[in-house]
């Protein structure tokens, strides 16, 4: 699959082009710094990020000729002006982001492309396990968010508990709490939990799969409910 990123901040292209490479290695993503460069490549494409606000061609214009002749293409803007938002989809805009740009929002929005895509072009769905990336000492690695089972602060430290390992760095609980998303819930300001690793809950405590009992705050009691509920309802 090939995704065009069109923005005239190489800062923010280079942080596009990041972002989709780390979920989809293997896709194609081509850059270019205004709409005329856009236009002027031979390649076709299947999603494009399109800045709105440029010099020269402006991303609406860009937009309404990448529809002449690429009318499947799935066109995805970016602004940090939301009066520009209802503009987008009058050239049949497939989402629009805010700038600055939200890292799980983007993933998101990225994602619901692909699979759009995919159906579009009677293509495989791509739906590759999420998972994020932490620094470890020297070593950066990719932790995929399904083998997380829970993690807990220590001082300064997270202690992070996969299925396989223990992994300790330097962080704060509450940057992986946003990291990870949705799936997990902060029951104790001391602990993150994978929910589908709870096997049963009462007002005091938590019982993980693997036997571990994680402490449930009083005050957090009603969150972690709800957020659990919405979680087997996804399911």
């Amino acid at each position: 699959m090939r995704i065009a990123v069109c923005d005239d901040e190489q800062a923010i292209r280079a942080a596009i082009v990041e972002r989709i490479q780390r979920l989809y290695p293997s896709f194609e993503v081509q850059e270019y710094p205004d709409g005329e460069s856009l236009l002027g490549s031979a390649q076709d494409f299947q999603i494009a990020f399109l800045d709105i606000r440029m010099e020269g061609l402006s991303g609406m214009e860009t937009a309404r000729r990448i529809r002449r002749k690429n009318p499947q293409a799935l066109l995805v803007f970016l602004t940090a002006w939301e009066e520009y938002v209802f503009q987008a989809f009058d050239v049949g805009a497939f989402h629009y982001l805010l700038k600055p740009l939200n890292k799980e929002k983007f993933y998101q929005v990225l994602e619901s492309a692909v699979q759009k895509a995919c159906e579009i072009g009677g293509l495989q769905s791509h739906n590759p396990k999420k998972s994020i990336v932490l620094k470890l000492g020297a070593v950066t690695r990719k932790i995929y968010r399904d083998d997380i089972v829970y993690a807990e602060a220590q001082n300064r430290k997270v202690m992070l508990h996969t299925t396989s390992e223990n992994l300790e760095f330097y962080a704060r609980l509450s940057d992986l709490e946003r990291d990870l998303g949705n799936d997990f819930a902060r029951p104790h300001r001391s602990y993150l939990v994978n929910l589908r690793y709870v096997l049963k809950y009462c007002a005091t405590d938590i019982t993980l799969e693997d036997g571990t009992t994680i402490l449930l705050a009083k005050q957090r009691y009603q969150g972690f409910v709800k957020k659990y509920l919405q979680y087997m309802k996804r399911l």
